[in-house]
């Protein structure tokens, strides 16, 4: 990504930091894109409102995002055996 184009994308995403700002006591965004050039990832992350909170909501989904997997991915292997079995 050129410099102006990261410009670009962080200036959107201080944008919607502001706006999103004015709803809620912490905002933690998030934002990566694959770079086909240098074949690779770029990254974007910007927050405001109480740090902790951020952090705290950061941990809590990466944690439920863990669970959401493990819990689909053991119902998966012990599915109920069908009628015909």
């Amino acid at each position: 990504m050129d410099d102006e184009q990261t410009k670009a994308l962080v200036a959107l995403v201080e944008d919607a930091l502001g706006k999103l700002g004015e709803h809620f006591d912490a905002v933690q965004i998030l934002c990566s894109r694959v770079e086909e050039k240098r074949q690779g990832t770029s990254s974007v992350f910007r927050g405001i409102g109480n740090w902790y909170a951020r952090q705290g909501m950061a941990h809590d989904f990466i944690a439920r995002d863990v669970a959401e997997t493990n819990g689909r991915e053991i119902a998966e292997k012990i599915k109920p055996p069908s009628e015909e079995e």
